[in-house]
């Protein structure tokens, strides 16, 4: 990503840079086997109701092959997640039993982090 002190205000806010930066984070995570006997959907409402939407976040995601994978931001036209929102999503998927191997990302640019690796 390009330095924002060449952007003004306006540029900055569009490129969602400087003090505009959003950040969001990944999420993986096996599905337990107990759990893989029951309904995947309804163990990802459970999972979207208690840890995402509880929260204030939303998810792009899904389980898929006995593995949940998601992308969590910010339910709001603008900010970031926090750190307290992103350790709740890991403290549920930890303490839920419905999960295991649980691998929470870092915190990143939401806009142009994934490309960083």
């Amino acid at each position: 990503m390009k330095s924002s002190r060449r952007y003004n205000h306006r540029q900055r806010k569009k490129l969602h840079i400087g003090e505009y930066q959003e950040l969001a984070f990944e999420v993986m995570a096996d599905v337990a086997e107990p759990a893989r006997q029951g309904d995947p959907e309804a163990l990802l409402d459970r999972f979207l109701k208690e840890a995402i939407e509880a929260n204030g976040l939303l998810m792009a995601g899904a389980i898929d092959d006995g593995q949940l994978s998601a992308y969590i931001l910010l339910n709001a036209a603008r900010g970031s997640v926090s750190a307290e929102q992103r350790e709740a999503v890991e403290k549920w998927l930890q303490a839920s039993g419905d999960f295991e191997n649980v691998r929470v990302g870092p915190l990143r640019d939401a806009w142009y982090g994934l490309d960083q690796r």
